[in-house]
């Protein structure tokens, strides 16, 4: 029987032809990672938020959507926290990479050095309203004079919300007499008319209008048009391992804040799932918040030069510790 022998040059055929298909195959997997099609490529991120939150919809509605996942994001849980305070100790402790937050204890804990994080993004904007229990004949702030106005923490936007409105109103902080307490609280303190106004932030007004516990007489917008409110913030060691991370992160925030914004209904909807609180009080609350996701630099320090002139951060230029603070580089595109 005559056998056929094989040169060389059929054998070195061979290997080439196995090389690129190694090539090819290694090619594919490589486009389908930098599409987060891959698990492998998918990377961890911690994230903390508030409980409940409704002004931090846009988390919910980027994790329910999949905009995480199309970011090639693995978003693990890292707190469902009952207050601001409680998710920047976590950040202090090293427990989270990224987190939404209210901008008052973010200011706090960095400008003590208690946390080093930055503000990548807005969470919203507005969405407080300074309400009065049932049966007070109040037709303005001046009315309140005298009376005893709750706020669910000194030095927080809420109280700064106050003091403008007083200083529009020709009045002086000392011609109230404010108390602290905790938004859920705020609620049976006004039927029971142990306070007679309250600032607290949506779905709180709301509730309270759904549950007769009080009416609002100003709500925040007329008070200090579109200001900042909830923040997402990242811990600066690791923006500096995973720059590339938070940019999708934020990716994924954006396309979903746009959502709520172009998809009213459903993300009402969406939101009675993550808050409990029934559907129209969301939908009433919703249209007191702006969901917006660039940082009004202007604004925050107009914040912070408050919170230093209250001594909770020591900062000889609030204004300028401020614009540390934020980083909207990783906001895609024009960031409208």
């Amino acid at each position: 029987m005559k056998q056929t022998r094989v040169g060389p040059w059929r054998s070195a055929s061979a290997c080439l032809a196995c090389a690129c298909a190694a090539v090819l195959l290694g090619a594919l997997v490589t486009a389908g990672a930098g599409c987060g099609g891959s698990e492998s490529a998918s990377r961890v991120v911690r994230v903390g938020f508030l409980r409940n939150d409704l002004h931090q919809l846009a988390f919910y509605v980027a994790r329910e959507k999949g905009f995480f996942k199309e970011q090639g994001l693995d978003i693990r849980e890292g707190g469902a926290f009952n207050a601001g305070p409680e998710e920047m100790s976590s950040f202090s402790a090293g427990d989270l990479d990224i987190g939404y937050v209210g901008t008052a204890p973010c200011l706090t804990f960095a400008g003590q050095r208690m946390a080093d994080v930055k503000i990548v993004a807005q969470a919203n904007t507005g969405g407080t309203s300074l309400i009065v229990r049932p049966g007070l004949d109040v037709k303005e702030i001046t009315d309140l004079e005298g009376r005893t106005i709750a706020v669910p923490g000194l030095s927080t936007v809420q109280d700064f919300l106050l003091h403008r409105a007083l200083e529009k109103a020709g009045m002086e902080p000392s011609q109230v007499r404010k108390t602290v307490l905790k938004p859920p609280e705020m609620l049976p303190a006004l039927a029971g008319a142990q306070v007679d106004a309250a600032l607290a932030w949506e779905p709180y007004p709301s509730m309270a209008r759904a549950q007769g516990a009080g009416r609002t007489l100003l709500s925040s917008r007329e008070i200090w048009p579109d200001h900042p409110c909830c923040m997402v913030v990242a811990d600066s060691a690791f923006i500096e391992k995973n720059p590339d991370a938070v940019r999708r992160f934020v990716a994924a925030h954006v396309k979903a804040t746009r959502y709520i914004r172009d998809n009213r209904l459903e993300a009402a909807d969406m939101a009675h799932l993550f808050t409990g609180q029934p559907t129209d009080v969301v939908r009433a609350a919703m249209k007191n918040i702006g969901f917006s996701f660039r940082p009004d630099i202007r604004k925050i320090g107009e914040y912070a030069v408050f919170m230093a002139g209250q001594g909770v951060i020591k900062e000889k230029n609030p204004a300028a510790f401020a614009r540390s603070m934020v980083d909207s580089s990783f906001i895609p595109g024009d960031g409208k």
